[in-house]
């Protein structure tokens, strides 16, 4: 069995997108709604595992071969050793709370896919989603050793 190509998935993952936001703009930035939202400027929050799923189903990829691909890739922040990426947050936005389970998605791989693929101009603004500032310390430890989101990220 060959090995997977992971710059071809990206790339399809990125078209797929793309593509899919050319034709639902809701699928980012709409806290409450979207499958990612653009929490500072070098990272998006995504909701999983809708978020992979989705990218599975546009790209035409097996089950399980979105996250592979982007936790190989360091488009995903993840945490040694097993390469965790899921986090269990609090995020909030106008005066509604929610629990999630989330991951951190390197801003460049959705800004490139809506630039390249979906003819904007540009990545999107950072949303009004936040993370509850209760669950800083975790995001801080997945962090560890990389830029963490900064403030405006966290709510309170």
């Amino acid at each position: 069995m060959p090995l997977p190509d992971y710059q071809e998935r990206v790339e399809r993952m990125q078209r797929g997108l793309g593509r899919a936001v050319q034709k639902d703009v809701t699928l980012l930035n709409i806290p409450g709604r979207s499958l990612a939202c653009k929490i500072d400027p070098l990272y998006y929050l995504a909701v999983q595992p809708l978020f992979d799923q989705a990218l599975e189903r546009w790209a035409g990829l097996p089950p399980g071969a979105a996250a592979d691909t982007l936790v190989r890739t360091g488009i995903y922040v993840t945490r040694p050793p097993k390469r965790e990426h899921v986090l269990p947050l609090n995020v909030t936005w106008g005066n509604r709370f929610l629990r999630i389970q989330a991951t951190f998605v390197d801003a460049d791989f959705v800004d490139k896919a809506l630039k390249m693929y979906s003819g904007a101009r540009r990545g999107v603004d950072v949303s009004e989603l936040r993370i509850d500032h209760a669950d800083r310390e975790q995001v801080e430890r997945l962090f560890q050793n990389k830029t963490a989101p900064g403030g405006v990220a966290f709510a309170g």
